[in-house]
């Protein structure tokens, strides 16, 4: 072994020629035991130095096996074993700077930490922390920090991760002590001041946090993340304005923007956008719910935002796009009670009726207490014709809220109107009986008129017959003069029978009362006002009660008479057609007074103080009946 030569394994090996030493030992044939335990040994040097480690182990191990107390073996076999976790680690370093978390810690595990330097421990400790963070596993975390500190007490940065383990687990205090202590230790460590802004949010000492992160911006002004900090800072303590332009510096210098950040921003333009939109500066506040909504989720956007920014739009006179994004409310959230009742009273106003009563159908479902809504859905039913619906609507309100004025207007005004429909529906048919019976009356006089025609020229007939003919002959006429005279006989009967039903005195036409109660029924109206603005729920004005009835009288007199209609003659004379609403058997009394009297030779009062019979005589001499 001491022997300059190029075979010789020593040589081999300080030429660091690993594999060719190795080769050379496995050739040579040796008897002496003392060189046999030297070649091992530099056989298993070789073989670490090829990171064939395990193999090393156990070339030592022979060694030691027989002479235990070999000081190169010990040495050696003490080598292999830090090498081997030195290997390890560096392994395991490897797939945790590939992101391989799993398998690096995995490796970081079988590192003996026994045989392991300080400096390996500490390094293993804090990356197994590092990685256990990743891993959303805090408390195990916490416990490589404090294992590692354990070798490295003032080390900085595993003092900066373990407060930020402290902050994970909700242990505030201990956190901001331990980020005070990596900033004392190095004043300029901007994670740690950051880590510090967060933690002094999370304790609501905002003013205190806005402090070190004015600090933490200065110190490093193009590093997005003391601009976010102290925006929710400035957020809440409702500087709106503040924390937009914070918000703003963090988008401006950042390029990993989280969703959480996102999310912030987002609900600080929904609070200025609120804020505008209460304040009437619908245009801007229009802008700032679409700036809020790029920012969120597009499949799931907030429901209020979107009923918000619709009531900023309509104010400002996009109502098109308002109604759309009311329906893109209610289609991510059903139960959105104030749009379906905004988008109803919207169709109320612009005439929809069936889409209102639709709309605010849905809404009374949601919430049947509202008695506003209620009442505009009744409403909505009145403008549609639809009354007996809207009876029972209001109905349904007045049993919420007995008090509700303008719904016991409504409900009043709408049962006298059935039930004026109603008399005016049975007059109608009255009216048509009684001409019915007028045309069947004139029917059977025809038909009297034929039969004693026929019964005359039967007559006649017979008495012709009777001259020139035989008995026979004369009795055959006599017999069709007599069937003649019985149908004769029989029609006057059926005439006299019609005539009876012209005794029946068809219902008086609408009262003056009647027919103002229908012009009141049109004039029940809606208010124009538009829903107010609000981020929880409808707050829209209702109808005015004046509105109800508005076109209503006062009062009628309860005695009111007939409502006089003059009619030329020439629309009265047999056979018509008659004006609409007269009673036709009474058509007389529609002439003026002067030409009453100038065609019957007498007053109206003294007409109708005559017989029926000669009533009917003097209106059939002038065509009348």
């Amino acid at each position: 072994l001491t022997e300059k030569s190029s075979m010789n394994p020593a040589t081999l090996y300080n030429d660091g020629k690993y594999d060719e030493c190795i080769k050379r030992i496995e050739e040579m044939e040796v008897t002496d035991p003392d060189l046999t335990l030297q070649l091992l040994n530099l056989k298993g040097v070789c073989k670490m130095r090829t990171a064939k480690v395990d193999e090393a182990l156990e070339l030592f191990e022979r060694v030691l096996k027989v002479d235990p107390e070999n000081g190169e073996a010990v040495a050696n076999k003490k080598g292999a074993v830090m090498l081997k976790a030195n290997l390890s680690a560096d392994a395991a370093n490897k797939q945790f700077r590939a992101g391989d978390l799993a398998g690096a810690l995995k490796s970081y595990e079988n590192v003996d930490l026994t045989v392991a330097s300080p400096e390996l421990k500490f390094q293993v400790k804090n990356n197994m922390g590092a990685i256990y963070m990743q891993m959303r596993k805090v408390p195990e975390a916490l416990k490589e920090f404090d294992a590692a500190l354990l070798v490295q007490p003032l080390n900085v940065d595993t003092i900066h991760n373990k407060a930020t383990a402290l902050k994970g687990v909700g242990r505030m205090e201990e956190a901001l002590a331990a980020f005070d202590q990596c900033i004392a230790a190095q004043p300029d460590f901007y994670s740690a001041m950051c880590g510090k802004i967060e933690t002094l949010n999370a304790l609501s000492r905002f003013s205190d946090a806005v402090i070190v992160a004015d600090a933490a911006i200065k110190a490093k002004p193009d590093e997005y993340r003391a601009y976010a900090d102290r925006g929710f800072s400035n957020l809440k303590q409702h500087k709106i304005d503040e924390a937009l332009s914070d918000f703003d510096g963090a988008m401006k210098h950042g390029s990993k923007q989280s969703g959480e950040l996102m999310k912030v921003y987002a609900l600080a333009l929904i609070l200025k956008a609120d804020s505008l939109l209460n304040t009437g500066r619908y245009h801007e506040a229009s802008e700032m719910y679409e700036r809020a909504l790029s920012l969120g989720d597009a499949d799931k956007p907030s429901a209020g935002v979107l009923f918000n920014h619709s009531l900023a739009l309509l104010h400002s006179g996009k109502k098109e796009e308002s109604m759309l994004e009311m329906e893109h409310c209610v289609e991510v959230d059903p139960g959105f009670f104030s749009a379906w009742a905004a988008m109803g009273l919207t169709h109320l106003q612009n005439g929809k009726f069936s889409k209102a009563i639709y709309c605010l159908e849905n809404a009374t479902k949601i919430k049947p207490e509202e008695v506003e809504v209620g009442y505009h859905l009744g409403v909505s039913f009145l403008k549609n014709n639809d009354l007996e619906a809207a009876v029972k609507q209001f109905k349904k309100v007045l049993q919420v809220d007995p008090n509700h004025v303008a719904s016991q207007k409504a409900l009043a005004l709408l049962e006298s109107s059935l039930a004026y429909k109603n008399k005016e529906k049975a007059q109608a048919e009255e009216v048509e009986r009684a001409r019915v019976a007028e045309a069947e009356a004139r029917a059977a006089a025809e038909e009297e008129a034929k039969a004693k025609k026929a019964a005359a020229e039967a007559k006649e007939a017979a008495e012709k017959a009777a001259k020139e003919a035989d008995e026979a002959a004369a009795a055959a006429a006599a017999k069709a003069a007599k069937e003649a005279e019985e149908a004769r006989v029989e029609a006057a009967m059926v005439a006299a029978e019609k005539k009876a039903l012209e005794e029946a005195t068809p219902p008086p036409p609408p009262t003056e009362e009647e027919s103002i109660l229908q012009g009141a029924f049109a004039e029940l109206t809606v208010t124009d006002d538009q829903p107010v603005a609000t981020t929880k729920a409808y707050r829209g004005k209702t109808v005015d009660e004046s509105d109800i009835g508005g076109a209503l009288m006062d009062e009628v007199d309860g005695d009111a008479c007939l409502i006089q209609m003059d009619f030329d003659l020439a629309e009265l004379i047999y056979p018509g057609p008659y004006p609409k609403g007269i009673r036709v058997d009474r058509r007389e009394q529609y002439l003026p007074d002067e030409v009453f009297r100038e065609m019957f030779k007498m007053s109206k009062d003294e007409f109708y103080e005559l017989r029926k019979w000669r009533q009917i005589a003097k209106k059939k001499e002038v065509g009348l009946w």
